[in-house]
């Protein structure tokens, strides 16, 4: 079991039609020990769905633009896909990284051991990948 809940985001009957509350209870989920934030960018920046505890606001676009930087850079010096990016703040930490043509993030405190928050990382990707990607193909 991933530890998220099992419903799927996308309306019954159509591969093309997103469920909102689905989507955010995915988030929501992911905001657990040292996790405070989770969010569901466009390639522009801009949220499609958070999940934000407390008073504490990421800056969405900057995580963006560092990830298509990143991303960028890895496929010209790799030669391959960029699937996730872990960046260690002053502040906290944020993992980034593709989902279909989204954006996902997850922000978390410094004392958040990495290997957590890349661990909820991939569950929730993995969990929200599915229903993304067939939206992107409609």
């Amino acid at each position: 079991s991933s530890g998220i809940n099992a419903e799927w985001p996308l309306r019954p009957g159509s591969m093309s039609i997103l469920k909102p509350l689905a989507l955010q209870k995915a988030l929501d989920q992911a905001n657990t020990g040292g996790v405070y934030a989770a969010m569901l960018l466009n390639q522009s920046g801009s949220p499609i769905a958070q999940a934000i505890l407390d008073s504490e606001r990421p800056t969405a676009s900057i995580a963006a633009h560092i990830w298509k930087l990143n991303a960028a850079s890895g496929d010209s010096i790799r030669g391959g896909d960029l699937e996730n990016l872990m960046i260690e703040c002053d502040q906290g930490k944020v993992a980034v990284g593709a989902v279909a043509q989204y954006i996902l993030c997850l922000y978390s405190k410094q004392s958040t051991e990495t290997g957590l928050l890349m661990t909820k990382f991939s569950i929730l990707r993995d969990h929200i990948l599915p229903p993304l990607s067939s939206i992107a193909e409609s």
